[in-house]
């Protein structure tokens, strides 16, 4: 089984994200929108179920394993629902101006957001589809949290250490969320680096990460796209929210029964994972 020790990187990620979301979402939670509730949760509770699943596999247990995999089958479409919440919230606030910061961000924000949660989903699709040769298994299921760690970096980013409000301290926040991507790329091209001829998943997850940095740089201050992503704020969030959790279904329900009929590779070296067998 690779990765033994991948639970402590991830339980480490996970206090970071504690840290990094403590002075705009935790410390105001009771207040804070629905739509910050269901996605803190859900990526939260992700991270803390990879934590599990890497815990459960390391110490052989696979019924309990398992079991948590079937967990992801529900946590999944719930994690796309709380990102186009984040979406739609942004482009209401970019429209209203609420905040200097608003009028500047999110059009840049929503774009690593949404590169994020596409490769999120193919990911896991991916994971699923793979479930029975655990070396790619392994690799694409712990490739997505490399999409959470952009905005967990960038927020403690020292350019400032809080949220930013016009002039300087605007421009350097940009900087701390460029910094944060290149960090999550050169560990995801590193990992491929020591991956050998599994490679394929830190790749692509890497290739991702800088894609939307370069998205977040070019075109995320464009007019054309403020134009474009201004009309989202329109969008009613529940409708929205239920038809992304739908699709989100249906990838797990497809990543699923391509794994069930997937064949078992031949290489010795390709063993059964036992994640999510039926």
């Amino acid at each position: 089984m690779p990765y033994r020790r991948a639970h402590w990187y991830l339980l480490a990620l996970f206090a970071l994200s504690l840290l990094a979301f403590w002075p705009q979402y935790l410390s105001q939670f009771p207040t804070a929108p629905v739509a910050f509730h269901l996605h803190g949760m859900t990526a939260g509770l992700w991270l803390l179920l990879l934590i599990a699943q890497s815990l459960t596999i390391t110490r052989g247990d696979r019924a309990l394993h398992r079991t948590l995999g079937l967990i992801s089958l529900a946590l999944f479409p719930m994690f796309l629902a709380g990102g186009v919440g984040i979406f739609l919230g942004m482009a209401e606030r970019f429209v209203a101006r609420a905040t200097p910061f608003h009028a500047l961000f999110p059009p840049r924000l929503a774009l690593l957001d949404a590169v994020a949660v596409a490769g999120f989903a193919w990911f896991y699709f991916q994971g699923l589809r793979h479930r029975r040769t655990v070396q790619l298994h392994a690799r694409y299921m712990l490739a997505t949290p490399i999409f959470l760690m952009p905005p967990i970096l960038g927020r403690l980013m020292p350019f400032p250490p809080v949220m930013p409000g016009v002039g300087e301290d605007s421009l350097l926040f940009g900087l701390g969320f460029q910094v944060a991507n290149l960090i999550a790329a050169a560990i995801a091209f590193v990992l491929a680096g020591r991956s050998g001829r599994h490679a394929k998943p830190w790749l692509i997850a890497g290739g991702l990460i800088v894609f939307s940095a370069v998205l977040f740089q070019f075109v995320g201050g464009s007019a054309w796209w403020k134009g474009w992503f201004g009309q989202f704020a329109s969008v009613p969030l529940g409708p929205a929210a239920f038809m992304v959790a739908a699709f989100g279904v249906v990838i797990a329900a497809a990543g699923w029964i391509a794994g069930r009929d997937a064949r078992r590779p031949p290489d010795l070296d390709e063993q059964v994972a036992p994640a999510l067998s039926t």
